[in-house]
């Protein structure tokens, strides 16, 4: 039986891990391997079916053979940065890499967001040397550029199931946020931006979602994002705004918490029974606040000429380019 299409894992790494599978499995393996190949520069080395005519065999020559032998295994990581020191994710490396001992033809594909191969990789310490060249790193924006290189690629024959599996799949590695290096999200503001003035804190609807890895938090508003780029603290997806509720963060030593709930039904700015997402920031003139020199002026226009937001939901970007000097949304 197929893997289902719809992953059912709600953990981030087995659910992406679980997709791209269930792609995989719905394609043609000469595809799957042209990718891999394209997306770790491993060439013709990886082999999957091969196809031979006038097979020299002992005292015979059969006409034809297909033969295949083979074994690809895959790791993957949807958080950056993993490999940088000793831990579980490369203990993990070491003890998958056993399998590979003893078949040449085995692969251990070690998937993360990471822009770059970590630097362990040059080394695989506790990893049986006759099998490091078979270990094997790649990112997501190394699998997806190597997608849609083939996709466009005016020769290339791909059917309409495989090329709409390979676009969701993309999609699915960039709305979570596996193909950038973003580590602040701005958000679009109305009474967002007060309420963070008062409160030093988020208050949005319940679950939602935002990418991880994220540090810091900026606000889009009236044409601007604010010169006021927060540190995140902790984000808390469902909170009920109750006056119980507050008490109980209390008594679990969430002070910070308590505080926002009971301050905000205090003001009348929520009802209290409802549910909301919270993200607990560095106040407005505190020292992990980033403070921009002024805030950035948006000039998106439309093909047509007229302006447009720069966001009317949340957007990602890098911290380094808020804080680079730059003036205008273009600039980032």
């Amino acid at each position: 039986m197929p893997n289902p299409l719809f992953s059912t894992y709600r953990g981030g790494e087995n659910r992406v891990t679980s997709s791209l599978m269930a792609v995989f499995e719905r394609m043609d393996l000469a595809l799957v391997q042209e990718l891999l190949e394209a997306a770790t520069g491993t060439g013709e080395e990886l082999r999957t079916v091969t196809f031979e005519n006038q097979v020299v065999n002992v005292g015979a020559v059969p006409d034809a053979r297909i033969s295949a032998r083979f074994t690809w295994w895959f790791e993957t990581k949807t958080a950056r940065g993993g490999y940088a020191t000793e831990g579980h994710d490369r203990h993990q490396v070491r003890v998958h890499a056993r399998q590979l001992e003893d078949d040449p033809h085995a692969r251990l594909f070690v998937l993360t967001p990471d822009p770059a191969p970590p630097a362990w990789f040059d080394r695989l310490d506790g990893v049986n040397d006759a099998v490091r060249q078979q270990v094997v790193w790649l990112s997501f924006k190394d699998l997806a550029d190597a997608i849609v290189g083939i996709m466009a690629d005016p020769n290339r024959l791909i059917g309409e199931q495989t090329r709409f599996l390979l676009t969701e799949l993309v999609a699915l590695f960039e709305a979570d946020g596996l193909l950038t290096n973003d580590d602040a999200v701005v958000v679009a503001a109305r009474s967002a931006w007060q309420e963070y003035l008062d409160y030093s804190a988020y208050i949005c609807q319940p679950d939602r979602t935002f990418r991880e890895g994220i540090s810091h938090f900026g606000f889009y508003y009236h044409g601007s994002i604010q010169s006021k780029v927060a540190k995140i603290h902790a984000y808390h997806p469902a909170v009920p705004f109750t006056r119980t509720e507050a008490d109980r963060r209390r008594n679990r030593c969430e002070d910070g918490l308590a505080d926002l709930i009971e301050q905000v039904l205090a003001a009348g700015a929520r009802i209290e029974g409802d549910s909301h997402g919270v993200m607990l920031l560095s106040g407005p003139s505190d020292n992990d606040t980033v403070h921009l020199d002024a805030p950035i002026v948006n000039d998106t226009k439309t093909e047509a000429g007229k302006p447009w937001a720069w966001t009317l939901g949340q957007r990602y970007t890098r911290l380094d380019r808020l804080r680079s000097g730059v003036s205008r949304t273009s600039q980032l």
